[in-house]
């Protein structure tokens, strides 16, 4: 699936609310923060409250105010996207009147940051620790805290949300999250799941448990997304027939087609073929109806 259609700087915003969300009435999230200018706006970040101490690997690091920047999984951090990042700490603190002392920068990507690193160390001469699995500390940035962090890597038993949110997940990571989410009700593990469904949908159908793949279909709205075409056009027309069919066996249908390696590019083509199909022999009612009627 193309990556061009998926929200991951969403995904990654509501990973990080369930990573944190035994802290969540410590800390204070925001998301996609302005920086007064159109194209400078901050993927999140994270406020403490107090003198919290968040007990997770990714949070060594953190101060007051925490910095956070995404890279998708089908891009990557470039050196010019590093001082970008660099830059965004230094005018957050000028335009908030904050100290910058107490600003910490994670950068999160989903691919080794080769370039970035060794420009790091080789021009800027500072010094990058792997602290973690998947952590890469950077010394040498003062007055700022620095961390780049490779969510593939990180460890599953501690940061599985940010570890998850990519393509091409093992069948049995899916069954895991699927039924994990049941324990969340929250809108982040909406906007999460959606997002996973979205980059993970060829493999969803091959999920072992039915009928958390069902609820989760639901759940996000994709189950009423593969025929929303149909169902708009055929309310606007009044076509009784094409609502008639029951939501499970819509979910059905999808799963077993899913299951037999149909993209989602083709669901939506046969869907739109029967469509067509339907409203034709619509016409050819009505037609004969007034034919009748006159």
């Amino acid at each position: 699936m193309k990556d061009q259609h998926i929200d991951w700087h969403q995904g990654f915003r509501s990973a990080l609310r369930l990573e944190f969300q035994a802290y969540q009435d410590a800390l204070e999230f925001q998301g996609e923060v302005s920086l007064n200018a159109k194209p400078l706006r901050i993927d999140a970040i994270i406020k403490k409250k107090g003198d919290v101490v968040i007990h997770k690997q990714i949070a060594r690091i953190f101060r007051d105010i925490n910095i956070l920047e995404y890279k998708s999984p089908e891009d990557y951090l470039s050196v010019d996207d590093w001082y970008k990042c660099l830059g965004y700490c230094f005018l957050y603190a000028a335009l908030e009147h904050s100290a910058i002392t107490q600003i910490s920068l994670s950068v999160v990507v989903s691919r080794y940051p080769r370039e970035a690193l060794k420009h790091i160390r080789e021009v800027l001469g500072w010094e990058v620790r792997e602290t973690g699995a998947g952590i890469y500390q950077v010394e040498g940035g003062r007055p700022l805290a620095l961390q780049i962090i490779e969510s593939g890597k990180l460890d599953a038993g501690e940061d599985l949300w940010l570890r998850d949110l990519r393509h091409n997940l093992e069948v049995e990571k899916l069954d895991w999250i699927l039924e994990e989410s049941k324990k969340y009700k929250e809108e982040d593990m909406e906007a999460y799941l959606d997002i996973i469904v979205q980059a993970n949908m060829e493999r969803i159908g091959d999920c072992m448990n039915k009928k958390a793949v069902e609820e989760v279909l639901i759940r996000t709205g994709w189950a009423a997304k593969f025929e929303a075409r149909g169902e708009a056009r055929g309310e606007a027309r009044g076509e009784a027939r094409g609502e008639a069919r029951g939501e499970a066996r819509r979910i059905k249908e999808t799963l077993e087609l899913l299951q037999k390696g149909t993209t989602t590019e083709e669901l939506m083509r046969m869907l739109e073929d029967q469509l067509n199909t339907l409203n034709a022999r619509n016409d050819a009612d009505n037609q004969h109806a007034e034919t009748v009627n006159q």
